[in-house]
Formats: structure tokens, C-alpha cells, sequence
């Protein structure tokens, strides 16, 4: 089977290299070989290499940055998606998207199901959005893998971060640190997530088990981003003065939902699979790094 990714060069796109590299005949695809906001060039690459199934892990996720940069994210996130979903429709390829827990705005306090409506509140949530409906009105095969919190093994050079080195990098740096406290939701390791990746596709054409359609995922159990910080330091063996703040004392130009933890029931029952805690999916991570 063959496999086109896009954002192959992201913290997603090296795990999937490492993980599906032995089973598929991956197409690795990053904005220098195809600018997913270049409908011609998506449709030259896809068209060409004709995949099976295709992995949409290109974004744009800078979550702050996006609120001065709306037009770029939107480009990117939401027409660049579309552009995806129409020429994998065009081919018959099936689409899993990658999307996130942030597209809810919060109000709820319990687990967030496939069911309950978004409604996002910031420009990065909504670009995510768009990229949701668009995939579901213009694909036949597809899937929308909501997921939170992610972080995962950097490539070398990448310019980016994920909320574990922040926190191990400034514990470098200060005696004392505050982390937002009133923001609830649950870290995912990308190792995790792309092994639900291989199960999904890891399936009969014949009868595909897995049902095309919205999934949630991420790892088992809420924290806060406090609660995060603090066990990532306790793993590590860092000692530092961490202290609980709430979100209106730590502005940031995007609006993030106070709670937002994923009921993942249908993606067990569906996949017949347990779900690790975060905390066992940070330690992997901590002992890979």
C-alpha cells in the first residue's frame, strides 16, 4: 500500500517515518515539493503518485501567531485542506486529517464526544474547523482524527518546540515557574497516535473494521497544564518552584477552551483498543529523548 504524507518534516511526519516506514511505501511531501495552497501542484503530486490512503498532517499551529496571521493560517489550514480533500476525492484516495481538541469552546465539564458541536475560538481553531467540513462534505473516505496536546520527538533543525522541552529548557534557566492551572484537557504522545494511525489503516479494503468518519483521541486522563509541568519535572527529576496560575493572569492573544478532554469510546470499541495514561506516554517520551 502506499502512503502520501503531508508535513512529513514535522514533529507528526518524523514518527509516522519512523513507525509505517517498514510496511508502506510512504510518499514523504512537505511544503517545498507540495504547497498544499497550490491546488495545481497538489493535484501534480497526488495524481503522480497515485496513493492508497493519505495522511493530512500538514498545518499551520502556531496557536498565538495565528491571531496576526489569519489570512496565512487560513491559507494553509483551511484552504490548503481543501485543496488535499478535493484531489484525494478526485483519485479515490482515503483521507485521514489531523485536527484538534481546540475546535470546542470549553463551556462543557465532562469528556467531549464526537457528538457535541464545536464551537472555536480562536483563528487556529477555526481553520481547523473549516478543514473538518470540508473533508467531510467533498470526501467519500475519510477520517478526522481529533486529537490534543501532542508532543513528540523533534526532527534535527526543526525550528519548532513541544510544551516538554519548553518546560525542561526554562527549568534551565529559572529557579521558579508559573503554568496555567484552569485550562483541563490531556497530552498525547505522537508515538501513541501514530500507532492508532497504523491500526486504522492496517485494515481489509474488502471491509474496511474501521468506519470512515470523526474520531477522537489522546492519552487517558484530564490534567491542567500545571499538572502537566509538574509531572514532567517529577519524571525528570527536575527541582524547580512551580506555581499554579490562572489563564487571566497569563495572557495570550489566542482564546483557548478552559476544558476540552476527548471521550475516546468510540476509537476503543471501534479499533478494540486500551488507551495509555499520559503519564506513561510522557514517560516513553522522557526515555526516548
Amino acid at each position: 500500500m502506499k502512503i502520501l504524507i503531508t508535513g512529513a518534516k514535522g514533529q507528526l511526519g518524523l514518527k509516522l517515518k519512523e513507525i509505517l516506514s517498514s510496511d508502506f511505501d510512504l510518499v514523504l511531501t512537505d511544503s517545498d515539493d507540495m504547497d498544499i495552497t497550490d491546488k495545481n501542484k497538489v493535484d501534480e503530486v497526488i495524481g503522480r503518485e497515485k496513493p492508497d490512503f493519505i495522511i493530512h498532517a500538514a498545518a499551520y499551529t502556531q496557536v498565538d501567531k495565528a491571531e496576526e496571521n489569519k489570512e496565512l493560517c487560513m491559507k494553509i489550514n483551511a484552504e490548503g485542506t481543501k485543496n488535499v480533500a478535493q484531489i484525494a476525492d478526485k483519485y479515490g484516495c482515503a483521507l485521514l486529517y489531523i485536527s484538534t481538541d481546540f475546535v470546542f469552546d470549553g463551556a462543557k465539564q465532562v469528556p467531549y464526544t464526537e457528538e457535541d458541536e464545536p464551537n472555536p475560538l480562536s483563528v487556529y481553531a477555526e481553520s481547523k474547523y473549516i478543514g473538518e467540513k470540508d473533508i467531510a462534505s467533498l470526501c467519500d473516505k475519510y477520517y478526522i482524527l481529533r486529537v490534543a496536546w501532542l508532543f513528540g520527538e523533534l526532527p534535527e533543525g526543526h525550528p519548532g518546540t513541544n510544551f516538554v522541552e519548553t518546560m525542561l529548557k526554562l527549568a534551565s534557566e529559572r529557579d521558579s515557574l508559573a503554568v496555567v492551572s484552569d485550562q483541563v484537557g490531556s497530552p498525547t504522545y505522537t508515538g501513541d497516535l501514530v500507532e492508532v494511525i497504523n491500526k486504522i489503516i492496517n485494515t481489509p479494503d474488502s471491509q474496511p473494521p474501521t468506519p470512515y468518519g470523526l474520531y477522537h483521541f489522546s492519552g487517558e486522563g484530564e490534567c491542567s497544564w500545571y499538572d502537566f509541568a509538574k509531572e514532567i519535572f517529577k519524571q525528570s527529576g527536575v527541582t524547580i518552584d512551580l506555581k499554579p496560575i490562572e489563564s487571566e493572569r497569563y495572557p495570550q492573544k489566542a482564546k483557548r477552551p478552559p476544558y476540552s478532554y476527548l471521550d475516546k469510546t468510540k476509537i476503543k470499541s471501534e479499533l478494540k483498543m486500551e488507551v495509555r495514561s499520559w503519564r506513561e506516554m510522557l514517560k516513553e517520551y522522557l526515555s526516548r529523548r
